[in-house]
């Protein structure tokens, strides 16, 4: 017996996905990304056939269905059989030595339909190598279907995040106090999202970034020691990163100030010793330009 049941999905097309390792749920859209009826957990190690990611409420609402239409023309019908045949011998032994009478109880059973909504995520991403739009907990994953990791695409969208709110505090209607600290929030923004580009890389090669250090893709100079210069040899503004980097750890540990240790690593800014850097936009301009050469250059480092 063949039921067609029809699987929801939410408003925006996506349909719920469940890890048959780790359990942890997500979603994605059918009819994008590669034709293929094989998935990856975005979370785990996990992969298989998509007839092994149903959620557990889409296999009890599939379960409750199936249950309710087998009672319905399977098992309902043979029991009505049955009790026309005691019926029927009821009437027949009406007028015999030995009379039968049937009473029939319970035959009515309800058997409802478990109906379900999918569940809001956190994150929505299209993936940017096969075109697969899924939805997950979190930010950072892997793309079910491609199996590409979506942390650079995050990382790209994450700047364009700052550079819209660059645009906001240029108007020339914001007072300087505020453009002051808004511009230093810019500066940390981007860098925040560098750092955690490289945390999620880190768990994925961790033989690439070998230290004790917990906040390396903070630490520009030390990255590029560690991964043989390839920064300084592939980025043409690499000194400008390194100095608005260690400005940003003035920013978050100093107040601005520019201190002995920061003068120690660039020497530049001895002239600002004791004195708050005073950031511009046009220097956050090129800065995120030189983030998104940082960015590629990481790229190519982490996927060759």
């Amino acid at each position: 017996m063949e039921i067609p049941i029809e699987i929801y999905k939410d408003e925006n097309g996506l349909l719920g996905r469940e890890c048959l390792k780790c359990e942890r749920y997500f979603k994605l859209k059918p009819g994008t990304g590669l034709p293929t009826d094989h998935c990856h957990c975005p979370y785990c190690e996990y992969n298989g056939s998509s007839n092994t990611f149903w959620t557990k409420a889409q296999s009890e609402y599939i379960e409750s269905i199936a249950v309710k239409e087998a009672y319905e023309n399977i098992i309902k019908p043979a029991l009505n059989k049955i009790t026309d045949s005691f019926k029927g011998l009821e009437s027949s032994s009406r007028n015999s030595l030995i009379k039968f009478k049937v009473e029939v109880t319970g035959t009515e059973h309800s058997f409802p339909v478990k109906y379900y909504t999918e569940k809001e995520l956190e994150t929505s991403v299209i993936c940017n190598e096969c075109g697969l739009h899924f939805a997950i907990y979190g930010v950072f994953s892997n793309c079910p279907d491609c199996n590409r990791t979506n942390a650079f695409h995050i990382y790209y969208s994450s700047l364009q995040v700052v550079r819209k709110k660059l645009e906001i505090f240029s108007k020339p209607e914001i007072p300087e106090e505020i453009r002051e600290s808004a511009l230093n929030s810019i500066l940390t923004s981007a860098i925040s999202a560098f750092d955690g580009l490289g945390k999620e890389l880190k768990k994925r090669k961790s033989e690439l970034y070998q230290t004790r250090s917990k906040n390396l893709f903070q630490n520009l100079y030390l990255l590029n020691k560690i991964r043989n210069n390839v920064y300084e040899k592939n980025i043409e503004q690499f000194m400008n990163l390194l100095k608005l980097f260690q400005v940003r750890h003035c920013i978050e540990h100093n107040m601005g100030v520019i201190d002995k240790d920061c003068i120690d690593k660039i020497p530049e800014l001895r002239n600002l010793e004791n004195r708050k850097y005073i950031l511009t936009i046009n220097e956050l301009e090129q800065f995120l330009d030189q983030m998104d050469e940082l960015g590629k250059t990481t790229q190519t480092d982490f996927e060759k």
